[in-house]
C-alpha cells in the first residue's frame, strides 16, 4: 500500500514538474518574442554594446540607460520646449546578455550586450509632433548600437535615419 502511494506522488510531482517547466519555457517567447505581432502594440529600445565599452552587463546597462535619458532630453529641448513628456510603463525587458551582433567593419559580427525593451506608449507633450518625428529626432543623439521604434509603427530609428522591415538597422560601424 505504502509502494503505491509513493509512487502515486511521484508520478504526480513528475507531471506537475513537467507542466511548470512547459509553461516557464512558453512565457518569454509567447509575449514578447520579436517574431510575434504582440510587440507592435509598445514603443521598443534595442542595443547592443559593444563589450569592449562595458565589461559587465550592469556597466552596458547604465551606458544605455544614459545615452537613451541623454537623447530624450536633447530632444524634449529642441521639439517639446523643453516640456518632460511620458516614458510608459515598462512591459518587457531582456538582457543585458552577451551575444554576437553585425558590424560593417570586414570581420563582420563583435561581442555585444544585448538589450531590448517593450514600454507602452503615452501621448507626447509635444505640439504639432508626431511619434515618428520624436523618435527619429531621438535617434540622432543615440549612439549606434542603439536603435529605437514607436508603438504600432513598422520603422526602426538609428543615428537619424529610418529603416524599415527587411532592412538591416543595427550594423555598427
Amino acid at each position: 500500500m505504502v509502494s503505491f502511494f509513493r509512487q502515486f506522488a511521484a508520478w504526480l510531482c513528475g507531471i506537475l514538474l513537467a507542466t511548470c517547466g512547459a509553461q516557464t519555457r512558453a512565457e518569454p517567447d509567447s509575449h514578447f518574442a520579436t517574431h510575434s505581432g504582440d510587440h507592435w502594440s509598445y514603443d521598443e529600445v534595442i542595443a547592443y554594446v559593444p563589450c569592449e565599452q562595458a565589461e559587465i552587463p550592469s556597466v552596458a546597462l547604465a551606458k544605455i540607460n544614459i545615452a537613451l535619458y541623454r537623447a530624450k532630453q536633447l530632444t524634449e529641448g529642441r521639439l517639446c520646449t523643453g516640456k518632460w513628456t511620458p516614458r510608459g510603463t515598462l512591459q518587457y525587458r531582456q538582457g543585458p546578455e552577451v551575444t554576437e551582433a553585425r558590424s560593417n567593419s570586414k570581420s563582420g559580427r563583435y561581442s555585444a550586450w544585448f538589450f531590448q525593451t517593450f514600454r507602452t506608449p503615452e501621448a507626447l507633450v509635444c505640439p504639432d509632433v508626431t511619434r515618428a518625428e520624436y523618435f527619429m529626432e531621438m535617434s540622432r543623439y543615440l549612439p549606434a548600437w542603439i536603435s529605437v521604434r514607436p508603438a504600432r509603427q513598422p520603422t526602426t530609428f538609428r543615428l537619424g535615419q529610418a529603416y524599415t522591415g527587411g532592412q538591416h538597422s543595427l550594423a555598427v560601424r
